[in-house]
């Protein structure tokens, strides 16, 4: 499998969120170790929610069917007293800035299909690698910072406590009893039971006794109804459409928000609109990119409309509906090879391949269908030595897109890198006029040292479009600033000859993360891509620019030429107590 560590997630909190469950503390499944059960689960969450009160809640949102209906009085097996409340898991820096209503907006949901072991504990895996990592990688915390994630570890808690209770049954539906069915056979399957192609017969049964039956009618069950409520309190209403199935050949187009994801087992796919008829969606440029992008970390294959592994239909499921009814990206993953995962290929093989794209889709869910059309950050490296923070990175537009063996190159991951911006100790979705920005130089084109310029400069607005002499003394007149050659430094600043000064206007550069790093862009006259493919370093005079010694964050962004910014990498790098100041003062130096 293609574990892509080259993405900027920490090896040591993969390390630390893979070690297992602790059998001493929380119940895990009889003769499943590595699987907490479900009474272990809520409770190993609200000990972590009681540590983590500033980043993780816990909210009832509805009830299952037993809470208040009467279950199968006679038959052989036991079955749940009293029902189960259905519970969500929010997690988000509740401290940051930025606020509910503007943060990003993603939705994960497990334990749908009871009998499928795996996609509760690997989702409990995912909420614990977010709070524990946060404020000790640097991705993990600007994702908490700027998104809210929201859980749903068990949709299906009554069909759960059969799965448990009796393994040999693999219970799949709910405990919905009405049909006449046999002791094993009752129930309605939830992912047949939501309202977008509900009781079509290509990918659903009406007979109660099926596997796959959608249930009386369309969101006839509670759990449903609990999922589909919480949903529409997430996700705005403006993007929705009047009448999702006679609009389904509607684009939603790119300015929609929030993500879904719904994990089951088993085969090894990754499943995405459509999943009711094997054809493509109206938004397939954008979903198909994400199905490739998810590859590129678990190497699933992908099930969707007009893809050669679509296996069979699947109408009223979940994803079909957050997607056409929501109007948010969503998509699925089958992990794992069995309905019942070993341990050992669970904490060795489908864990480290899926919680990478789970922190991944988190990082975009803010606008999925732009960003995920942009360029990725690979091997982000920052580092402080001597007074300079180094930073070198890898931008490509095709790595991830165009990764799947067999499969011809896609349209989202041709287009040229035309900019690697770096941003200091500010996420671009948060700069404003003022804040540290620069165009990152590629290494295979690195600048003569008689070249260089003055990196603390480049956060002027107007002196700083100047590189020569008679070009600095010519802006003497433009009434705005007044500039002048510093000999020394070869380069053209105001003439109070502060390096940190910003004077320009909004109107000059532009404000918010629409024009992030346009006080940078005069690098653009000297770094020039001709590729998909740059590697980018950049070296920063940390003297200069008086950064305090400690913990400062480095931020890096890449553009396409279709003008797609793609997902945003970061790392932590610490300043060291300043020393004498450099000699370098001021200046840019070949990356070493």
């Amino acid at each position: 499998m293609n574990i892509p560590f080259r993405l900027s997630l920490s090896l040591l909190l993969l390390t630390t969120a893979v070690i297992g469950v602790d059998t001493r503390v929380y119940d895990t499944i009889q003769s499943r170790s590595c699987f907490r059960s479900m009474q272990g689960m809520l409770d190993s969450m609200q000990d972590l929610a009681d540590k983590n009160s500033n980043l993780m809640t816990i909210t009832n949102i509805g009830e299952s069917y037993l809470k208040n209906n009467e279950g199968r009085a006679y038959g052989k097996y036991d079955i749940p007293t009293g029902g189960y409340d259905i519970y969500v898991v929010k997690i988000t820096d509740s401290n940051s800035d930025r606020k509910s209503q503007k943060k990003g907006k993603m939705l994960i949901t497990s334990g749908v299909h009871a009998r499928e072991w795996a996609p509760p504990e690997l989702l409990a895996r995912y909420i614990e690698l977010m709070v524990n990592g946060y404020d000790v990688n640097a991705d993990i915390t600007w994702i908490m910072q700027h998104t809210e994630i929201h859980a749903i570890l068990y949709v299906n808690p009554d069909g759960r406590w059969m799965a448990e209770k009796y393994p040999e049954l693999y219970w799949r539906k709910n405990l919905n009893p009405d049909g006449g069915c046999g002791d094993s056979a009752y129930g309605v399957d939830i992912n047949r039971n939501f309202d977008f192609k509900w009781g079509d017969k290509a990918g659903a049964s009406g007979n109660p006794c099926d596997s796959d039956y959608h249930g009386k009618s369309r969101e006839s069950e509670p759990e449903t109804k609990a999922l589909t409520g919480y949903a529409k309190g997430l996700f705005p209403a403006s993007q929705r459409k009047n009448n999702p199935e006679n609009q389904m050949n509607e684009k939603f187009g790119e300015e929609i928000t929030g993500m879904y994801v719904d994990l089951h087992s088993s085969g090894g796919y990754i499943y995405y609109p459509w999943g009711h008829k094997d054809e493509k969606s109206p938004d397939d440029e954008a979903l198909q990119a994400l199905g490739r992008k998810i590859h590129h970390f678990n190497e699933y294959k992908l099930w969707a409309g007009s893809q050669p592994d679509f296996l069979y239909e699947a109408s009223g499921d979940t994803s079909d509906y957050l997607y056409a009814v929501m109007g948010v990206a969503s998509l699925g993953f089958e992990i794992g090879d069995n309905f019942q995962q070993e341990c050992n290929s669970f904490e060795n093989g489908v864990v480290p391949i899926n919680l990478p794209p789970l922190v991944y889709l988190a990082k975009i869910a803010q606008k999925p269908y732009k960003e995920v059309k942009g360029p990725d950050i690979f091997d982000l490296n920052a580092r402080y030595e001597k007074g300079m923070i180094r930073v070198s990175a890898h931008a490509s537009d095709s790595e991830m897109v165009n990764g799947i063996r067999g499969f011809p190159d896609f349209r989202t991951g041709g287009q040229t890198i035309t900019k690697v911006q770096l941003y200091l100790d500010v996420h671009p979705d948060d700069y404003k006029l003022g804040d540290s920005s620069w165009a990152m130089q590629s290494a295979s084109r690195r600048l003569e040292s008689e070249d260089i310029r003055s990196i603390a400069t480049e956060r002027s607005v107007d002196c700083k479009k100047f590189m020569k002499k008679k070009q600095c003394k010519r802006a003497k007149g433009e009434g705005r600033r007044i500039c002048e050659w510093f000999t020394q430094e070869k380069t053209c600043r105001g003439k109070n000859g502060s390096a940190g000064d910003n004077l320009g206007s909004a109107e000059d550069v532009g404000s918010g993360a629409e024009n992030a790093g346009a006080a940078a862009e005069d690098n653009d006259a000297f770094v020039e891509f001709n590729s998909g493919d740059e590697t980018v370093e950049l070296a920063i005079d940390a003297t200069s620019l008086s950064l305090s010694p400690g913990r400062h964050t480095v931020y890096v962004q890449a553009t396409d030429s279709d003008g797609y910014r793609g997902p945003v990498s970061s790392e932590f790098v610490e300043v060291s107590q300043r020393q004498r100041e450099s000699s370098l003062r001021g200046s840019r130096v070949p990356f070493q």
